[in-house]
């Protein structure tokens, strides 16, 4: 639900506050008419508001949409206003549809949004499910309504339902490149026009935007500019003929819905949808896949895939084809990875709400726990024989305390009588068992469970909705296929359901039994709590963004100490609206604390981290991935103090928390791997320093390459601490293949290859020094083999090291050469506002607009 301001003059913000504000306000003042105190709670919340608004009749308060699916309609002016901004940031295009009756009725939502006039006087606008266009990918439409390269793609395909819609960041993203190929075509037709000369469509999909904006801005009068702009309009589906604006028809498709307009609008609009939903396959899926690739986005967990995926705008019932795309890519085998775990656990989250429905409520954490069993185990026959027994074990157990004090304080009752009891009891139990409502077969459905059944219903649910094929029987198929921790699979399950569970070691590989037991993996005493998963946006402070965006800035020129007061002032802005606990405060502290270490404050640094990993332990959890990263943050500052043990044990939890999450195929555990060898180095522990760097040499490998300059930089910290070992012989070939790299990829010249050349050129003269005293001892010339002098690496060149490998860079920059630096970024500057003022000529008014709509939106 929206509640809309009574002004039209809506704000970008106001139009993302979301229910729960309008909401609380329509309860505070419901409550206090009534005069009773407001409550917080979610029921009373919202049963207060739907009072306020639904106390008339039906027929009377809906004032704006329909209530059968369109068979009635009806409008508001008041409600056109509010909607009219409102359906232009949502690219909403206002369409008309005609009722039984025949009355036409123009709409700015979906039909089935409902606008109610509250007791209250404000506005309400409900139902707003479909507010952005159809999925036509996963609608039952004809073939002829998707291109030849999604049906290539076997689409459309079948879902559960009709309410897949495409999501609000995939139209954004659209409409700037709708925006885009608009700036193309005016530059296009512009050329023919002054030039006389076709250009060929390779030319026009190679030509620059900038270049484009140039030739747009060059528009003279004698232009016939009006017919190019009216020609691009046209070319890239605008609804109106002389600017640059697309929009979509949210009710496309719907068989209840009769549109009133032409058949060639209908196709228009049908047109744009297409591109839309082949626009999100074709491009986005890849241009996620590429930012993987790059590394610029690093997913740890199925939460963070799913932010990843929404930020682009694709729906989580893709992940069937990302993962398609991923088992392309070898270095992206960890994603492939979080994508099956994801698909998995979202598919039992399916099954797992299906079977809950059967289940008692005193049963339920006896059933859950039967439910893991079935699903992180192997339980291959149904445990209906023995429920009721251990049921009813704990309702009867005072009854039959109660009788065997009286039987063994009674020395009169004989051992018939005692036979005769036993009789009865069990008679009974089979009577309870056979009329009690509690104790019925049909409310011990569940019991029946096998593992067997359970991964059916996985795997037919991973199909219908993912369009991924599990082909796995069973958890240990499953392992055995993908190599996926249990512990990971159990997390996200957990994470996505809301279960709370002891913690404590559970043994999943020693449990494959066909019957419970005392030593089964999950019994109900591991099942503490289950709450709700809350979906929801919250609105963010805009004050608050742009102080942290502009000291970002800031930071990014080189300004640190302006950007550390800007992020300061964004963080006290974020404090006074979300409190003193939220995840963007912790965002905040963690990049204060980053530039107080780079300033050179190391103990500000150090407690500023540590508020930030408190934070993130307690509004993200001690399990989260972002506080695993605090805690890598934490450690290089703490090392930075000189604790360097504190460092060591930072890291280690961190490494458990991205081995809970992910496993251990992973960059971040890389990155860990990296910190950890240097801070073992730093304090003598060369042995465990060598492994734990192996690793990351390893992980690099196949995640960048072998030729990449991680890869490179791994060696390098290889061959440190084998050097510090004494072993030159590896140390040589270590350095060997970082010197190699840096030549292939940096040059003969720059600085890295020549340092990686000098410690190459002091290796190969240690190691050839120790052979000589190697063969002299062979020749008897030496009793035994003098102990060489190895130079242990200092606090401060690990330091650097440690700099280097978290992506600090410190360059050293003389105050003379900052100055020359500065004066030639201002003649820069003053060169290129007049290069843009000289470029700027007379245009006609309808390019003037074109020009200045597509500066705004490319900028």
């Amino acid at each position: 639900m929206i509640l809309l301001p009574q002004s039209s003059q809506l704000t970008e913000a106001q139009l993302r506050d979301l229910s729960a504000i309008a909401l609380q306000k329509a309860a505070e003042k419901q409550a206090s008419d009534r005069d009773r105190p407001p409550t917080p709670s979610a029921p009373p919340l919202s049963e207060t508001t739907i009072n306020s608004i639904l106390e008339k009749e039906q027929e009377q308060s809906v004032v704006y949409g329909s209530t059968d699916f369109g068979k009635t309609c009806t409008t508001n002016e008041k409600y056109r206003e509010l909607l009219e901004k409102v359906s232009t940031m949502l690219k909403i295009k206002p369409h008309t549809i005609k009722t039984e009756k025949g009355d036409s009725i123009e709409l700015l939502t979906a039909v089935e949004c409902k606008g109610i006039v509250g007791n209250d006087g404000r506005h309400y606008l409900l139902d707003l499910l479909r507010m952005t266009p159809p999925d036509l990918n996963y609608l039952p439409v004809d073939v002829e309504h998707l291109s030849p390269s999604m049906k290539q793609l076997d689409y459309p395909k079948t879902y559960k339902h009709r309410l897949c819609c495409l999501r609000q960041e995939l139209i954004d993203a659209f409409v700037e490149q709708k925006y885009v190929d608009f700036y193309r075509s005016i530059a296009l037709n512009l050329s023919k026009l002054r030039s006389n000369e076709a250009l060929s469509n390779e030319t026009t999909e190679r030509t620059n935007v900038e270049e484009a904006k140039r030739i747009v801005n060059e528009i003279s009068v004698e232009d016939n500019s009006r017919e190019i702009i009216q020609s691009a309009c046209r070319s890239i589906g605008s609804v109106k003929d002389n600017e640059f604006d697309v929009r979509f028809n949210p009710d496309l498709f719907q068989p209840h819905v009769t549109l009133n307009q032409t058949s060639d609008e209908t196709l228009a609009d049908i047109k744009l949808i297409k591109e839309a939903t082949e626009y999100l396959v074709l491009k986005q899926i890849p241009l996620m896949i590429q930012d993987f690739q790059d590394h610029s986005a690093v997913p740890v967990d199925g939460e963070s895939l799913s932010e990843a995926m929404h930020s682009r705008g694709i729906n989580i019932r893709y992940l069937g084809r990302v993962a398609q795309l991923l088992t392309q890519q070898p270095s992206l085998t960890y994603i492939y990875e979080i994508v099956v775990t994801e698909i998995l656990c979202r598919s039992a989250k399916h099954a797992f709400r299906t079977y809950l429905q059967s289940v008692p409520i005193h049963l339920l954490s006896y059933s859950i726990s039967h439910f893991l069993n079935c699903f992180l185990t192997i339980i291959s026959s149904s445990t209906m024989d023995y429920t009721f027994d251990e049921l009813t074990s704990a309702t009867t157990q005072s009854t039959n305390n109660t009788s065997n004090v009286s039987l063994s304080n009674s020395t009169n009752i004989s051992s018939q009588k005692l036979n005769a009891k036993k009789k009865n009891k069990k008679q009974q139990q089979q009577q309870h068992r056979k009329h009690s409502p509690m104790m019925r077969n049909e409310s011990l459905e569940f019991s029946t469970l096998t593992s067997k059944v359970l991964w059916t219903q996985i795997i037919n649910e991973a199909k219908s909705r993912y369009n991924f094929d599990l082909n796995c029987d069973d958890i240990e198929l499953f392992i055995e296929k993908y190599a996926i921790r249990r512990t990971c699979i159990l997390r996200s399950f957990c994470r996505k359901t809301g279960l709370q569970i002891t913690m404590r070691e559970y043994q999943f590989e020693t449990i494959n039994k066909s019957s419970r037991s005392n030593n089964e993996c999950f019994n109900e005493n591991d099942i503490i709590n289950i709450f709700p998963i809350i979906k929801h946006v919250p609105p963010k402070p805009t004050d608050a963004y742009q102080f942290f965006t502009s000291g970002q800035q800031k930071i990014q020129q080189g300004l640190l100490r302006e950007g550390f007061e800007l992020i300061s002032e964004a963080h006290n802005l974020l404090n006074n609206v979300y409190g003193p606990m939220h995840p963007e405060i912790s965002m905040c502290l963690r990049l204060l604390a980053r530039l107080n270490y780079i300033m050179g404050d190391y103990q500000e640094a150090l407690m500023t981290q540590h508020k930030a990993v408190m934070m993130s332990e307690r509004v993200l959890g001690i399990d989260h991935p972002q506080t695993a990263t605090e805690y890598i943050h934490m450690a290089l500052y703490s090392f930075a103090n000189g604790l360097s043990i504190n460092a060591s044990k930072l890291l280690c939890r961190a490494r458990y928390i991205i081995l809970t999450c992910c496993g251990e195929n992973h960059p971040q555990i890389s990155l860990i791997d990296s910190n950890l060898g240097l801070i073992l180095q730093s304090y003598g522990d060369y042995e465990n320093a060598l492994k734990f760097m192996e690793k990351s040499l390893e992980l690099n490998k196949t995640f960048y390459g072998t030729k990449s300059l991680k890869v490179a930089l791994s060696h390098h910290l290889c061959a440190r601490i084998q050097s510090c070992r004494g072993d030159f012989r590896s140390a040589l070939n270590s350095e060997r293949e970082a010197y190699q790299i840096y030549k292939l990829q940096l040059g003969d010249e720059h600085e890295r290859t020549r340092e990686s050349a000098q410690v190459l050129k002091h290796l190969t003269e240690q190691a050839v020094v120790l052979q000589k005293r190697i063969n002299d001892v062979v020749k008897g010339q030496l009793l035994v083999i003098p102990s060489l002098t190895i130079q242990q690496p200092s606090f401060q060149n690990v330091l650097e090291m440690l700099n280097v490998v978290n992506g600090i860079l410190f360059i050293q920059i003389r105050e003379k050469d900052l100055d020359l630096l500065r004066e030639e970024f201002a003649k820069q500057s003053i060169d290129d506002q007049q290069a843009s003022t000289s470029s700027v000529t007379t245009i006609t008014e309808v390019a003037n607009q074109a020009a200045a709509l597509l500066n705004n939106e490319i900028d």
